[in-house]
């Protein structure tokens, strides 16, 4: 299994390239990568959230260099993202993505 490790907001910026490509119901998009383990090992207490639910959506990049796996958490607006390397076929890291935060519902905290 891959370490779990945090993507920097840079990083996960590297990981997108417009359009992004719904693929939550593509069979050809299925890499056979369990993401559990990697999602497991992290604590959710530590994000702020009491657990990691189910996955959400699944978008892949216009290049298809990343599939970024859109997980739920117990607080709406609130998701893990895990992103993976479609040609490693591994795991790239993983973001905090809070919709309030990012669409200046909130301010961002300190």
């Amino acid at each position: 299994m891959t370490a779990p490790r945090e993507l920097s907001a840079a990083e996960f910026a590297a990981c997108f390239d417009e359009p992004m490509l719904d693929v939550t119901d593509d069979e050809d998009a299925d890499l056979d990568i369990d993401i559990w383990p990697y999602v497991d090992a992290l604590a959710p207490q530590a994000f702020g959230v009491e657990r990691f639910d189910d996955v959400d959506r699944v978008y892949q990049d216009a290049r298809g260099r990343y599939d970024q796996i859109i997980i739920e958490t117990d607080r709406p607006d609130i998701f893990l993202v895990v992103v993976v390397d479609i040609a490693g076929k591994s795991i790239h890291g993983h973001r905090l993505l809070d919709l309030n935060v990012e669409y200046g519902l909130i301010p961002k905290p300190d």
